[in-house]
């Protein structure tokens, strides 16, 4: 659990923990140059509850505090959490039992739902809708490329899985998203319990709201350079959609060299006459025309997560 600055909700944090039904764990904190009375509070706890233990980051930011508290546990299995975060009481439990129904090759998640003193934004509430969809039907590695699949501090894997993309230590940011992309390349398993798992609270002062390292820019650099890397096959590309987001992607493969057409989705009948693209689709529709298009694209026996891809 890398933390800085948390004194606000760190005990919070620390209690729904405590108040976990499966009780074998431990935590490791790393602050990460904390300028407020987080560690000390963290310590306060530590004082009562030896399965908290507590380090300063050797380096600077999440990665590296990541990292180095990986190295500092001993579990058989790694989760983590965000020390603004809340844990449901079962979380430990019924994660931890569907882990063993799945031993080898698995990442188990589970359902978030945001909280704040203030109203939670239509765009955080949508995207709280669309990841418990998208887990819950099972349908992760073809959403890959749309956004993060997985909440950062919602999962629980074997040690051996971080062990098998060299620690944290090798990942970019946005860290979250690195990691699950790089699950993917490893044709890992994603399971899911069908309960909210995380408590994700929303507050202005999150680092993903405030850190350069989690701009759009970012993600789609992330997302882009993965694709071009794990799916992409040199056929003819397609971006369809013009916009901000088709004009991030294109940026991103005219500096790879990469050839691509980019299409306005009127024009999407153009895919016909094409022999095995592959379509990155830079819109996000409503349900209705989302079938038309998903429908469309399986008449020319294109596979979604195969040929074409929302991003």
């Amino acid at each position: 659990m890398p933390y800085k600055n948390a004194a606000e909700w760190i005990s919070e944090c620390l209690i729904s923990i405590q108040n976990q039904s499966f009780e074998n764990w431990e935590v490791i904190g790393v602050n990460d140059s904390s300028t407020d009375e987080s560690e000390y509070i963290f310590l306060e706890f530590q004082k009562n509850d030896l399965r908290l233990k507590t380090f300063q980051n050797p380096g600077k930011g999440i990665i590296s505090a990541l990292n180095f508290g990986f190295h500092q546990s001993k579990g058989k299995y790694v989760s983590r959490m965000d020390a603004d975060d809340l844990m449901p009481e079962k979380r430990l439990e019924q994660m931890r039992n569907l882990l063993l129904d799945f031993p080898e090759k698995t990442v188990v998640t589970g359902l978030v739902q945001y909280f704040s003193d203030q109203p939670i934004s239509a765009g955080y509430q949508s995207y709280e809708s669309w990841i418990n969809d998208i887990n819950l039907r099972g349908i992760q590695h073809q959403n890959i490329y749309r956004e993060c699949v997985i909440a950062s501090p919602n999962w629980l894997t074997s040690r051996e899985v971080i062990d098998s993309i060299g620690g944290f230590e090798n990942l970019n940011y946005p860290e979250d998203y690195d990691l699950v992309l790089k699950w993917y390349d490893q044709g890992l398993n994603f399971k899911v319990v069908p309960e909210v798992t995380l408590f994700w609270r929303e507050h202005p002062k999150r680092t993903s709201r405030n850190s350069e390292n989690y701009t759009q820019e970012a993600f789609f650099d992330l997302k882009i350079n993965a694709f071009l890397q794990f799916d992409y096959r040199q056929n003819q590309l397609i971006i369809w959609g013009k916009n901000p987001k088709s004009r991030l992607i294109s940026k991103i493969l005219e500096a790879g060299g990469i050839p691509f057409e980019n299409h306005d989705l009127k024009d999407f009948r153009k895919a016909e006459k094409i022999q095995r693209p592959q379509i990155l689709l830079a819109i996000y529709p409503s349900e209705k025309e989302r079938k038309l298009i998903q429908n469309f694209l399986l008449s020319l026996d294109l596979q979604e997560g195969k040929d074409w891809w929302w991003v």
